[in-house]
């Protein structure tokens, strides 16, 4: 998929928005017949296709970031399970952001806190994974409203995800 699929998506979910093409809710549709309720934040995205495509940019680029190479235990992930992990964890990563973008999906993958303790991420390394998804969105197009959005979520999964402390790697 291209970046022109990826921002048509989203184009097109915005235009249909404004057209009225997306369902109201009961109360709204009493209210206005022609005021169309917005698109969550997963129909703006362009749906399960268009996070697939950033998901599946980003989690290549993770693989192979500097900043995060440095990490003895992603380094490791990397060279012995990658090839054959990776795939199914970007479909749940794509699973994680759909639901959390207000999509009709349930994440049913690990807790995240289990899922990346083996890891002792820092703040910084978290922060860098979020600069690879904030790339791979500009890549693909995605205006900043929905990038914003998208980076409340993952945010707000940090406590869930980061271990470890600076100080707690320099003495590994």
């Amino acid at each position: 998929m291209d970046r022109r699929t990826v921002a048509k998506g989203v184009g097109a979910v915005a235009g249909a928005a404004a057209l009225g093409v997306f369902p109201a809710s009961a109360e709204a549709s009493e209210a206005s017949q022609t005021t169309p309720t917005e698109p969550s934040l997963y129909d703006r995205l362009g749906g399960y296709f268009g996070i697939a495509a950033v998901v599946n940019r980003f989690s290549d680029k993770i693989l192979r970031n500097p900043i995060l190479k440095k990490n003895p235990a992603l380094k490791a992930w990397n060279r012995t399970q990658a090839e054959a992990r990776l795939p199914g964890l970007k479909f749940g990563r794509t699973l994680w952001i759909a639901a959390a973008a207000g999509g009709p999906f349930v994440y049913t993958g690990l807790p995240l806190s289990e899922a990346h303790t083996e890891f002792n991420l820092t703040a910084d390394e978290f922060a860098e994974v979020g600069k690879e998804i904030v790339r791979a969105l500009d890549f693909y197009g995605v205006p900043e409203r929905e990038q914003q959005e998208l980076m409340a979520a993952y945010q707000a999964s940090m406590s869930d995800v980061v271990t470890a402390t600076e100080q707690d790697t320099t003495t590994t």
